[in-house]
C-alpha cells in the first residue's frame, strides 16, 4: 500500500475516537452543571440537613410612630413658704427626697413671740368682756331710772352708747385673739400638697422673709415628658394618642399625649408635646433627657418573627425555602420591631415561606425538612 494511502486510513480511523472522547467529556460536564445549578433537584438518597420551623411573610397593621426626644419635667410643683416673717426656723421635719402628705408639718418657726402676743390678746379680751358686762349693767340701771323719771333721755342715750362701745371692744379683742392664734398656727410650715420634696432651702436658725421658698414639692411624685417634635409632625399629633418612652434600663414605659404646645420655637422650629406617664419609676428624675415615640395611626407592613433574621457578614438575611425544600438566602432590610415581629421593608415578597428558627445553622442550598408554619 502506498505511504499516502496508509496515512489517510490512519487519519480516518482516529477521528471517531477523538469525537467519542469529546462527547463523553461534554456529557459528564453537562451532567455536573445540571446537578449543581439553581434548579437543583432533590437526590432521593440525600438527607435533609435539619428540620426547621417555618413562617410566612405576612401583612400586618402596625402603628405609625413619630420619634421624639425631650426632657422629663414635674407634672406639677408646689412651693411651701412661711406666712409670717421675723421668726427663726427652730425645727425641720423633712429632707430632700422625702415623701410627704398634704398637711404634714415640714418645719416649725419660733413660737415664743406669737404665744406671748396671743396671751396678751386673750387678756385684753377678758378686760373687754368685763367692760361690756359693766356697760350692760349701767344701761339696765339707766333704763330703770329713766322710767322713774330720774334720768333724762340724753343720759339714757349715753349709757346705750357706752354699751355699744364696750361690745365693739369685745369684738376687736376677739378678732385680735383669732389673728394671734392664726399667726401661731402659721409658725408650723406644712405641706400644701402630697408628693415628694424636690427642693429644700430651709435651714435651722435662718429667719426667712415672708413668701421665701423653703420647700418645693413634686406633686404626687409625677413627672411628664416634654417631647420636642417638628412643626410638620405636630399636625399629626392629638391629645389622647398613645406614646412610649425608652427607659435607661432598656425597657419602655407607656404614656399618653396630654397637651400640645400652642407655639413653635422660632429658633429650631420645634414644638413641645406634653405627655403624661402611666407611672413614674424611681429611677427617673426631673430634667432627665429621654427618647421615645408617639403613635399617630396604623399602616400595613410586611413582617416576620424576629427569630427568622440572621446577621451574617454584615448583612441581614432570611432563608427562603423553595419548592425543592432547599433554602436560599435573601438579603432583606429590616424596619421597626413590632412585639415579637419585625418589619421587612424590602428583599422578599409577601407570602414567601421562610425559616422561622434555626437559620444561623444553615447555608445556601441546604436541603431541609419543615414543620407547619
Amino acid at each position: 500500500m502506498p505511504h499516502s494511502s496508509l496515512w489517510q486510513k490512519l487519519k480516518i480511523d482516529r477521528v471517531p475516537a477523538w469525537g467519542l472522547s469529546l462527547a463523553l467529556l461534554a456529557a459528564v460536564l453537562a451532567g455536573h452543571a445540571e446537578a449543581s445549578g439553581p434548579g437543583q433537584s432533590k437526590n432521593p438518597s440525600e438527607k435533609p440537613v435539619m428540620k426547621v420551623e417555618t413562617s410566612i411573610v405576612t401583612q400586618i397593621a402596625a402603628a405609625q410612630r413619630i420619634q421624639a426626644q425631650g426632657s422629663l419635667q414635674p407634672w406639677r410643683e408646689a412651693v411651701v413658704s412661711p406666712q409670717v416673717q421675723g421668726l427663726a426656723i427652730v425645727e425641720l421635719h423633712a429632707e430632700l427626697g422625702d415623701k410627704v402628705e398634704q398637711g404634714q408639718m415640714l418645719a416649725r418657726l419660733d413660737q415664743r413671740l406669737p404665744l406671748a402676743e396671743l396671751a396678751q390678746a386673750k387678756a385684753q379680751g377678758f378686760e373687754a368682756r368685763a367692760s361690756l358686762d359693766e356697760a350692760q349693767l349701767q344701761l339696765e340701771r339707766a333704763q330703770q331710772l329713766r322710767e322713774k323719771g330720774f334720768f333724762s333721755e340724753s343720759q339714757l342715750t349715753q349709757a346705750q352708747n357706752q354699751r355699744r362701745i364696750a361690745s365693739a371692744r369685745v369684738d376687736a379683742a376677739q378678732a385680735a385673739i383669732e389673728l394671734r392664734s392664726l399667726q401661731l398656727k402659721q409658725t408650723e410650715v406644712r405641706a400644701s400638697e402630697s408628693g415628694v420634696i424636690s427642693a429644700k432651702t430651709a435651714l435651722l436658725g435662718a429667719i426667712p422673709p415672708l413668701g421665701a421658698e423653703l420647700f418645693k414639692i413634686l406633686v404626687q411624685g409625677k413627672l411628664e415628658w416634654r417631647a420636642e417634635v417638628t412643626s410638620q409632625d405636630l399636625e399629626r399629633i392629638a391629645p389622647g394618642q398613645r406614646a412610649r418612652i425608652n427607659l435607661p434600663s432598656g425597657e419602655s414605659l407607656d404614656a399618653k399625649v396630654r397637651l400640645l404646645s400652642p407655639s413653635i420655637d422660632p429658633g429650631n422650629r420645634n414644638a413641645q408635646v406634653l405627655i403624661s406617664l402611666s407611672t413614674t419609676p424611681r429611677q427617673l428624675r426631673a430634667g432627665q433627657f429621654v427618647q421615645g415615640s408617639i403613635d399617630v395611626g396604623l399602616r400595613s407592613v410586611m413582617s416576620l418573627p424576629q427569630s427568622a433574621l440572621v446577621v451574617r457578614d454584615g448583612f441581614t438575611l432570611v432563608f427562603h425555602i423553595d419548592k425543592q425544600q432547599r433554602v436560599r438566602s435573601r438579603k432583606v432590610k429590616a424596619g421597626a420591631i413590632i412585639g415579637d415581629q419585625v418589619e421587612i421593608l424590602e428583599g422578599i415578597e409577601a407570602g414567601a415561606l421562610v425559616v422561622a428558627r434555626g437559620g444561623a445553622f444553615l447555608n445556601d442550598g441546604d436541603l431541609v425538612s419543615t414543620a407547619k408554619p
